[in-house]
């Protein structure tokens, strides 16, 4: 046995390397050094061949551009600093995988004993390549002290610490794991300016690739980042072993062993994340990088970057979505995929996965747990439910033909226009197309209306075509004579141009009160997102929390046809119905009966034993149907107090209590309106406090949240019934005042900051902790928009954070 598994391995590890690889290459950003030591140990030890590629690392030239060797396709991957973000805002198709070092090693470096300080670079040369040069933490620490670019004489690098020593330059750009390591063995008295010192902390040694790549090479480009990933744990984790191999096989600077454990270990301080994780790469960072350059003026304009930013997930938690593929894998993914893009938009941990499934392979993947949520209709919820336990989070909220948004929905029962079925009971005898013997709206609620009015299932000859495109095929191609399918399938079909409306005759036709549908059938609660139970409660919340704040005017609504989401809605309607038409899970009931005597069988025997048995049949499903009931009161109990919780979080701020982003925006946009109409002053404000990463980093996250408590309680007092407060950022605050003249609220915010300067935080050490606010003030003029308006607030705060901080502009 033991001879056949070792036979077994060495045929798979001989397959693997002789199979043929699939060829890249990787464009470094600079010349061989630990800097990229997790590449060189993915090649070495066979991480790249394990995924099947061979990875070519190539060396940076001085005439050579990461990002144009990338996006001309020279180079599948590249590494590259911040300024890919101006890259991308300026029309080049990067994307971004994930950050190896969470702070940057850059520095400038000076050997002159006469620059002492960042202002004596005043008219001096420095020596730097030019993604440093445009990249964040350089620029922002020289800005920070009033360094014009224009003033500096900027060389292209040689790469020669030489040339530094020597005095060909007076400054230049270094790793801190490099160059102070030589200086200090040579005896070479230096000075190091830190971005970090000045308070400038951003990522450094991104991965990245072109969108073409990540289009048409997915997999690829996921088993490049992994292996890449798996190369830096073990870079990190055996330092000499590693330093070693750079000695051996890429060395082209000569730099010795001890140089390189040296620069290793730095390195690896950098790299790691408070959770000791290596590549991941958040919006948050991002955007505070992209303030950055807005105030530099590199970036001219606000950009969403988030569509480029770790898109496919690399370094998230993946979350599975089976969505119940009503109309077809194709059409789903469609539909759907909007859905993904705004949750991984809105969730910093989790990537997003959709999955569409069919009728027939939800279970197995509720068995699998090879899916985290679901989305599918009422009757699997009710069936998943009973069965594997799972819980819904949300109800979904479909569109109708003006955009309105319901949570309910119906079913019609139709047939052509030119058919000679006139009411439901001419269909005994005929044809008849439904989805799925499961499907809610393509079939259990036409069951249902047709047995309320006496039509027996076998009174009909049914045909199950388990999409709601394909019965609606089949009745207009009169492959059946009728059909059913959900309200809004027959408005899809039309829209795309599949059907044309007018050849479809509803039978039985209703309208509902604020019901935008033609329906045959009853209306009942829409689809719920539920989540399985071997989901952590905090992912659930996560997702929660998103579904419940997604705008239903938002570009991913639109595209997914819904109306946003609604906190879960009772379904025991849904029950009722099943337990009309004995449908699972009311369809069948275990019973053992008496066995009856076969030799001495008497009719009366016969009929008192057929008689115990139908009592017990009768009581026992009496006692399961009351346990359903009791178990679908409790949890219809459990999600009222749930709802209130849910509406409660959707409109607040969990950390500071005022409104959240998404409330404050549908309350501003109100008094805006009315504003508007009466032509009534209204200004907005838009406030941050300063330098408040510093509190953070020197005090803890704790403290910060606290100081955030203690800013907002603050302001809080200061504001009347009619002003509403929101925080729509970590530490970024908007107030709206109503009625209030421009000169009334610059007299507002000069209040606020004097109630700011003076306010003071003491934490459990006695440390008292002080701050400031910068404001910026819009006041509603002629047709400007409310997007107008915060936009113009918002740059007025730039201005003031541009001038100096704790200070107002308008």
């Amino acid at each position: 046995m033991r001879m056949l598994l070792k036979f077994i391995i060495i045929l798979l590890v001989t397959t693997s390397l002789f199979a043929e690889k699939e060829k890249i290459s990787l464009q470094l950003e600079w010349l061989h050094q630990f800097q990229f030591a997790g590449y060189y140990i993915a090649k070495e030890r066979g991480y790249y061949d394990v995924v099947g590629l061979d990875v070519t690392i190539k060396e940076m030239k001085t005439d050579v551009d990461v990002v144009k060797e990338v996006i001309s396709k020279k180079s599948e991957y590249g590494i590259g600093r911040s300024s890919l973000l101006v890259d991308r805002a300026e029309g080049d198709p990067v994307v971004l995988l994930g950050a190896i070092f969470q702070h940057s090693p850059s520095v400038l470096i000076t050997t002159n004993p006469k620059i002492k300080t960042l202002k004596d670079l005043n008219n001096k040369n420095i020596m730097i390549t030019n993604d440093v040069a445009n990249g964040a933490t350089i620029k922002a620490m020289l800005l920070s002290k009033g360094l014009l670019y224009e003033n500096i004489n900027f060389q292209q690098h040689s790469f020669k610490l030489k040339d530094l020593i020597d005095g060909k330059t007076d400054a230049m750009a270094c790793y801190l794991s490099n160059e102070p390591f030589f200086l200090k063995r040579a005896g070479i008295p230096y000075k190091v300016f830190d971005p970090r010192d000045y308070g400038f902390d951003f990522y450094e040694d991104i991965i990245f690739t072109s969108e073409d790549e990540l289009k048409n090479h997915p997999k690829r480009a996921e088993a490049f980042y992994k292996a890449s990933i798996e190369g830096w744990k073990w870079a990190f984790a055996h330092i000499e072993e590693t330093a070693k191999i750079i000695h051996d096989k890429y060395n082209s600077q000569n730099k010795s062993i001890k140089s390189l454990i040296f620069e290793g270990k730095v390195l690896k301080e950098l790299a790691l994340n408070k959770n000791g994780d290596i590549g991941t790469i958040s919006m948050e960072q991002i955007d505070k990088i992209t303030n950055w350059y807005r105030v530099t003026g590199l970036l001219k304009e606000k950009y969403d970057f988030s569509p480029y930013i770790d898109p496919l997930g690399f370094n998230k938690k993946r979350l599975n979505i089976g969505v119940l593929a009503k109309r077809g894998e194709e059409k789903t993914l469609e539909r759907w995929e909007p859905l993904a893009t705004y949750l991984n938009r809105s969730l910093e941990e989790y990537h997003v996965v959709i999955h569409p499934l069919s009728f027939d392979e939800i279970e197995e993947h509720i068995k699998n747990k090879s899916i985290d949520f679901l989305l599918v209709n009422t009757v699997n919820y009710v069936q998943f439910e009973n069965q594997y336990g799972i819980s819904r989070i949300a109800t979904v909220k479909s569109r109708g033909m003006q955009g309105e948004a319901c949570s309910y929905f119906g079913g019609v029962i139709f047939t052509k226009k030119d058919s000679k079925i006139k009411n439901l009971n001419m269909l005994k005898g005929r044809k008849f197309a439904a989805v799925n013997e499961d499907s809610f709206g393509g079939w259990i609620m036409a069951y249902e209306f047709l047995h309320d009015i006496g039509i027996d299932r076998d009174d009909i000859k049914l045909k199950f075509y388990n999409t709601h495109d394909a019965v609606v095929h089949a009745v207009l191609n009169s492959e059946a004579e009728a059909g059913t399918v959900r309200s809004d399938t027959l408005k899809h079909m039309a829209m795309e141009k599949q059907i044309d409306f007018d050849k479809v005759k509803i039978l039985e036709p209703k309208q509902y009160e604020n019901f935008p549908y033609t329906v045959s059938t009853k209306l009942y609660p829409e689809w719920p997102f539920a989540k399985l139970n071997h989901v952590s409660e905090n992912a659930a919340k996560e997702v929660m929390t998103a579904l419940i704040r997604m705008p239903e005017d938002s570009v991913e609504a639109v595209k997914a046809d819904i109306g946003g989401w609604t906190v879960p809605l009772d379904y025991s309607s849904v029950h009722e119905v099943l337990k009309k038409l004995h449908i699972k899970p009311y369809d069948k009931i275990d019973i053992t009966p008496f066995e009856v005597l076969k030799k001495y069988a008497i009719w009366i025997y016969v009929f008192i034993s057929i008689l115990i048995v139908g009592i017990i049949q009768f009581i026992h499903i009496r006692k399961v149907n009351l346990e359903l009931d009791r178990k679908v009161h409790e949890r219809t109990e459990e999600l009222y107090e749930a709802n209130h919780r849910l509406k409660e979080l959707a409109h607040t701020d969990a950390l500071t209590g005022i409104h959240n982003r998404g409330y404050f925006m549908e309350l501003a946009e109100q008094l805006f309106k009315v504003a508007k109409r009466n032509q009534s002053p209204f200004q907005i404000l838009s406030l941050d406090i300063d330098y408040f990463k510093d509190v953070n980093d020197t005090y803890g996250h704790q403290v910060g949240d606290s100081v955030l408590k203690l800013f907002t309680k603050k302001i809080s007092s200061l504001l009347r019934e009619s002003d509403i407060f929101g925080r729509i950022g970590g530490e970024e605050f908007v107030i709206c005042l109503q009625n209030t003249t421009h000169e009334g609220a610059l007299a507002f915010a000069e209040k606020i900051l004097k109630e700011i300067r003076a306010l003071e935080y003491k934490n459990n050490k006695g440390d008292r902790i002080s701050f400031t606010v910068s404001i910026g003030v819009a006041e509603l003029e002629g047709d400007k928009t409310l997007t107008q308006l915060l936009s113009e607030s918002d740059e007025a705060l730039y201005r003031a954070k541009r001038a100096g901080r704790d200070r107002v502009e308008s």
